[in-house]
């Protein structure tokens, strides 16, 4: 037979494996998920402004004046991509193989040449963050 302090520790063991298992969301707090996304964009509109520097010096002198206006700053490919999120913006549908992708293209992202991507058609694990083509 069971003692009360026995029936209370297992009544607490089940209450908190109910309360676990009920969890919604990814193991990274809303603050991480939101930073995650936030990251990922700056380091997408930092490898542009990479590629975009490499591609103005293969031009012609003359021409590189007038390519150069079509492309921004960080500061304002960042507003203008301030809208957008590679996570689902509510942080319950945010799950840990997302971030994990996410985690995975900007390790790819920062490590692929410019050529590299230019030839591959992009990053294949980037793509995987868009299964639609999106």
């Amino acid at each position: 037979m069971l003692s009360i302090t026995q029936m209370k520790l297992i009544s607490i063991l089940v209450f908190s494996i109910f309360i676990l298992s009920c969890r919604k969301g990814p193991s990274l707090s809303k603050e991480e998920v939101k930073s995650l996304s936030q990251n990922y964009i700056k380091e997408l509109c930092k490898k542009n402004l990479e590629c975009s520097a490499q591609y103005l010096e293969t031009l012609p002198s003359g021409e590189q004046s007038a390519a150069k206006s079509g492309f921004s700053s960080l500061d304002q490919c960042m507003t203008e991509q301030s809208n957008q999120s590679i996570l689902p913006d509510d942080y319950e549908k945010v799950t840990d193989q997302q971030i994990g992708k996410v985690k995975l293209c900007m390790d790819d992202l920062l490590k692929t040449p410019c050529s590299e991507m230019e030839q591959a058609g992009g990053i294949p694990s980037c793509r995987d963050l868009f299964p639609d083509g999106n």
